[in-house]
């Protein structure tokens, strides 16, 4: 089931895309989210490029069963403090340069949250504690497939496009994947 997650995230992009714009990936798994988390992931804008959201998915198990509620959100300043890393990019095409947005993981909660800029989608995500069944999908979601609408932006090194977990929920071990492009200002 997981690479048919993988799959589906992999086709996300063509439609997304501009045509020719670079395609990031970046995934991390075992990732140990506290008890009411708030900011899980966030996508840093990088300097000089438009980090442009074209997809993500989530998979894992949580301590107790639960339903999370989970936000996609910009936010204008970058969160503070708390427990993070950064996830290496993967660049889609080995004609395209590195990646400038950074996927930063948070596995404990910002002390500091950045300024939130606007809500693009809000998901509802029912999570069990089946820890031997990997298929438990939480969600795939692609971010503006249609050619009409704009994908959620970080237009400069101070925004960030964070998966918010309204501080809501059990400590959670999850998979997550964002998948984005970068284009010029």
């Amino acid at each position: 089931m997981r690479l048919l997650i993988a799959l589906l995230l992999l086709a996300f992009p063509a439609a997304a895309a501009a045509q020719g714009s670079p395609t990031f990936y970046g995934s991390a798994i075992n990732i140990n989210a506290v008890a009411a988390a708030t900011d899980v992931v966030c996508l840093e804008g990088g300097a000089g490029k438009v980090a442009k959201l074209a997809g993500f998915s989530i998979s894992g198990t949580a301590a107790t069963p639960s339903t999370l509620s989970i936000a996609v959100l910009r936010r204008s300043s970058l969160n503070t403090g708390g427990t993070s890393s950064l996830v290496a990019a993967a660049v889609g095409s080995s004609t395209h340069a590195a990646a400038l947005a950074k996927m930063r993981v948070w596995t404990a909660n910002p002390a500091t949250m950045g300024t939130t800029d606007g809500t693009f989608r809000r998901i509802r995500w029912d999570v069990d504690s089946k820890v031997s069944v990997p298929t438990t999908i939480g969600l795939i979601a692609q971010m503006a497939a249609n050619p009409y609408t704009t994908q959620p932006e970080a237009r400069d090194v101070t925004q960030a496009l964070c998966m918010n977990f309204n501080a809501t929920g059990p400590a959670t071990t999850m998979d997550i994947t964002m998948v984005w492009t970068e284009t010029n200002y």
